[in-house]
């Protein structure tokens, strides 16, 4: 039951424009905890951002260069190797800005599948986790199971 309101803080780079910070108040995060899940979300935000730039700059830039035979296979390969990553590394990009989100609407540290909140040391490893390290246990269980 949430009675106690959610921990409420503000972004430390530059106040005046960071959004509102809560977290459910189940969570049991503090403001402090919040605002560094923030920080590190908005660094994996801007470093995924660039590198996904930086492989399907350089996946266009292998399209176009006109090579031998032998070459076109590996600069093929290459292209194709470049742009799985970008599309591995927009996929992550989308859980950081879900996280950053759900910051924003108070949901954030609270299991998506159990409703219980996510332990600290979790999100302080993967902030932008939408599972508990017993559900996402479970879900593995069950999936090998099938």
């Amino acid at each position: 039951m949430k009675t106690s309101s959610p921990p409420v803080a503000q972004s430390s780079s530059s106040a005046a424009h960071a959004p509102e910070l809560r977290a459910d108040p189940d969570a049991g995060l503090t403001n402090k905890q919040l605002r560094s899940l923030y920080e590190k979300l908005r660094s994996e935000e801007s470093r995924l951002a660039e590198e996904i730039k930086r492989n399907i700059q350089e996946a266009v830039t292998e399209a176009e260069r006109h090579a031998d035979e032998g070459d076109q296979a590996s600069q093929n390969a290459n292209q194709a190797y470049l742009l799985r990553y970008a599309d591995k590394q927009n996929k992550l990009l989308q859980q950081v800005r879900r996280a950053l989100q759900k910051m924003q609407t108070g949901e954030y540290g609270i299991c998506e599948g159990s409703g219980e909140p996510i332990g600290v040391q979790r999100l302080n490893l993967r902030p932008w986790t939408r599972y508990s390290v017993e559900y996402k246990e479970q879900m593995d269980r069950d999936k090998r199971r099938r």
